[in-house]
């Protein structure tokens, strides 16, 4: 904590940060990966990208928050891995909301999977289920919107939780 109130307080730089998101002490990369939320630069952008898949899951979800923060269009490919393979259900969560924030129109199909890999009426999904619908249809190819079609209007049919309901209503008006 003292080392997150020095970076704050002194107002690092982008090189400082990066320097921090790659330490080999697991405390100050996760000091780090919080405090980049506020750097929008590509080196610290990198550092990010570096960490999302490291060890410590408070290190991959304060990465994934910061990417999506910073808006790092870049970082695609590494959150649809952490999407598709991190072990820590809040990480998946976390990774399937920065997708829908960044709208990675290549994110459609695993994030149609991360849907599909709850039940009805489970909660755990709506990030997913959120960021189709923030993703929405408009450059998609013909199939993927069918998909996301074919997963939001079968779910928002089966499912009698209110809130999953509305969710995937939300998400189906956003597709043309």
């Amino acid at each position: 904590m003292i080392t997150l109130l020095f970076l704050v307080g002194c107002s690092p730089s982008a090189e400082d940060i990066a320097t921090a998101i790659n330490s080999k002490n697991p405390v100050m990369r996760e000091d780090g990966a919080k405090i980049a939320q506020n750097y929008a630069d590509p080196v610290v952008e990198k550092a990010l990208i570096g960490v999302i898949a490291d060890s410590s899951a408070p290190v991959r979800l304060n990465a994934i928050e910061s990417l999506a923060e910073i808006e790092a269009t870049t970082a695609g490919p590494a959150l649809v891995d952490r999407l598709q393979h991190d072990d820590q259900p809040k990480v998946r969560r976390a990774a399937a909301d920065a997708l829908g924030r960044l709208k990675v129109k290549e994110s459609v199909a695993p994030l149609v999977e991360y849907v599909h890999s709850f039940g009805p009426e489970d909660r755990d999904q709506l990030a997913g289920v959120w960021a189709l619908g923030s993703i929405g249809s408009e450059g998609l190819p013909a199939t993927d919107k069918q998909v996301v079609l074919d997963c939001l209007g079968t779910l928002r049919d089966t499912t009698t939780d209110k809130y999953v309901k509305w969710q995937a209503t939300a998400a189906l008006r956003t597709l043309k």
